[in-house]
């Protein structure tokens, strides 16, 4: 087999050894959020009856269409008057969506039920009277919350909150301290703690209890950067600020959302409180819960972060974590909408905007995502993780030459190449492999390497081109083994192992590995193939006919169908 044909028949193996890799890779320092399955919303026609409209409601509801479910469920209502069930499931969808004012109208029917209804309506109840200034009301309230459950949480912080509202600091820090034998109540309440003592003017306190909250931390966390920051700065400490954004921004460089305050310290100018009363505070606490929930329940997360903006309305971070609520609940269109009105808060436009441009990749309507990131590329020609955002997008539509040019301009961007861009080196080799610029995609992954020593993707993809161009036999062996001892259970590693011993002639070795790597990914046809073509070879002839049905069953690459079928034919011309 010719060196072009060889190289066209790795690309699609190549191409998923790329993919496995970049599941998890973060670029430019942001979250990466998972592209789920696209769930179209569906109307169902509505029935006559007021079963009809319920049952539609609810299929809305599963379908992801919150606005539709609503409208449902009032026609539902007209019937069922005061069935709490439903007046529940319209209050979750109005809070949901940010509607509290119309989910008001349906909670006030709940407060005198048991269960969740009852808890969700009491929560509400107590936080519209803090917003009226209703303090003793606010208390008795949470007071009637029952102690199960996330209320272990919410009570305690929220009356904390209601404490300081009322000056009442010794007894608000008493509802949080009593939990101090709990990490996890720990972990959430000392940041909550720090901040009630620096409205009681306690700034000693304050600070050591800010510093505790941080070393508890595996890692900088922007919320309580922004938090202790902001109290550093309003004391005059503006070196001991920007000391602390300075350890933030070495563990996210590409973050921007710290430019505000960076300004504010060149400029000799002091912020605002972060949390200047009771309501701020009570913020604080929702979103800090739905932050801690999200994973777990994404519904829940985003009644809890709404209701974090219902009580801080300017609070844009809880915003963020609305819209990344929604894209996770694969409401991308939703996400953007979310994302415009972010991107209208400088401190977070440039996030906002690369999230507009993943949800419209998820959406299938890549030019929408192109013409985005280009449109930030021209914006800012100091930043390159557009570019590689474009670049990435590129790629995945198969569009390599465009690909190409985006990840050279994002390198052109960076003055000096460090440890964290050897993800940016390994995509643009991907791309220049991909229309066969092996000079280039040679040298990315090298310098990728060189950047990170012993990134097992990289090693693998590396390593099986060389085996695959007939160069470096003995080093590429050498890496692809490593990379199989650093992911043992990765079975396009594991795959690459097996293929690189059976084209260097260690059958019986290729064996094992194939047939560990066919259990390891089942479903891959280049897998199945593989270890078909290796059977063959060790006279396993009906074991091998058996693989590639299997692997002609799996839907192959079309250039691989028609060698797939001929090998059933005749099986191995030199085997």
């Amino acid at each position: 087999m010719g060196l072009n044909l060889r190289q066209k028949n790795i690309r699609r193996r190549l191409s998923l050894i790329a993919a496995a890799a970049l599941l998890g890779l973060t670029i430019g320092g942001l979250p990466a959020i998972a592209k789920p399955l696209i769930v179209e919303p569906a109307k169902p026609d509505v029935a006559e009856s007021p079963l009809g409209s319920y049952l539609a409601g609810r299929h809305a509801q599963y379908a992801r269409d919150p606005d539709a479910a609503i409208e449902y469920y009032r026609t539902a209502l007209k019937t069922f008057a005061g069935n709490k069930g439903i007046m529940r499931r319209v209050a979750i969808l109005l809070i949901t969506e940010g509607r509290i004012d119309e989910a008001l109208t349906f909670t006030k029917s709940l407060t005198d039920t048991k269960g969740q209804s009852s808890n969700l309506a009491k929560l509400l109840a107590a936080l519209e009277d803090m917003r009226g200034d209703r303090l003793g009301d606010a208390e008795a309230a949470l007071a009637a919350l029952p102690k199960t459950g996330l209320n272990l949480f919410t009570r305690p912080l929220l009356r904390a909150w209601v404490l300081a509202g009322l000056k009442r600091y010794d007894e608000a820090e008493a509802e949080i301290d009593a939990k101090g034998d709990n990490k996890a109540f720990v972990a959430l309440f000392g940041v909550h703690s720090a901040l009630i003592n620096v409205l009681k003017g306690e700034p000693e306190k304050a600070d050591a209890q800010f510093k505790a909250a941080i070393a508890r931390r595996r890692g900088p966390n922007l919320r309580l950067t922004q938090l202790y920051g902001n109290f550093l700065e309003r004391a005059g400490r503006s070196a001991d600020a920007r000391a602390l954004y300075d350890i933030y921004m070495k563990a996210q460089p590409a973050s921007t959302m710290l430019g505000a305050a960076y300004k504010r310290l060149d400029a000799g100018e002091k912020p605002d409180a972060a949390v200047a009363d009771a309501n701020d505070g009570a913020a604080e606490a929702l979103f800090s819960l739905a932050g801690s929930v999200r994973q777990q329940n994404s519904r829940q997360a985003l009644i809890l972060v709404q209701l974090a903006v219902r009580m801080k309305p300017e609070f844009t971070l809880a915003r963020l974590l609305i819209a990344e609520t929604l894209e996770s609940q694969q409401r991308n269109a939703d996400a953007i909408k979310a994302y415009r009105q972010i991107a209208k808060d400088p401190g977070y436009a440039w996030t906002a905007r690369l999230r507009i441009a993943d949800n419209f990749d998820t959406l299938d309507q890549a030019n929408n995502a192109v013409q985005e990131l280009r449109a930030m590329a021209r914006a800012d020609p100091n930043r390159y993780d557009a570019l590689v955002r474009l670049g990435d997008i590129l790629r995945r539509r198969k569009r390599y030459r465009e690909a190409s040019r985006a990840y050279a301009d994002a390198k052109a961007r960076i003055p000096n190449l460090e440890r964290q861009h050897w993800s940016l080196l390994y995509t643009a080799g991907i791309a220049n492999e991909r229309i066969k610029n092996w000079k280039m995609a040679e040298a990315d992954f090298l310098k990728a390497l060189e950047l990170s020593p012993g990134q097992p993707f990289v090693l693998n993809y590396l390593g099986y081109s060389w085996v695959e161009n007939g160069k470096n036999l003995d080093r590429a062996r050498k890496m692809i083994e490593t990379a199989v001892k650093k992911r043992p259970r990765d079975g396009y590693i594991v795959d690459s192992l097996g293929w690189v011993l059976y084209r260097l002639g260690d059958i019986d070795g290729a064996v094992k590995h194939l047939e560990r790597a066919v259990v390891l990914r089942p479903e891959d046809p280049t897998i199945n193939d593989h270890l078909g073509d290796v059977y063959w070879k060790v006279g396993r002839r009906n074991e091998a006919r058996f693989q590639w049905e299997r692997a002609l069953a799996l839907e192959p690459e079309n250039d691989q169908i028609g060698k797939i079928k001929t090998k059933l034919r005749n099986g191995l011309k030199d085997g």
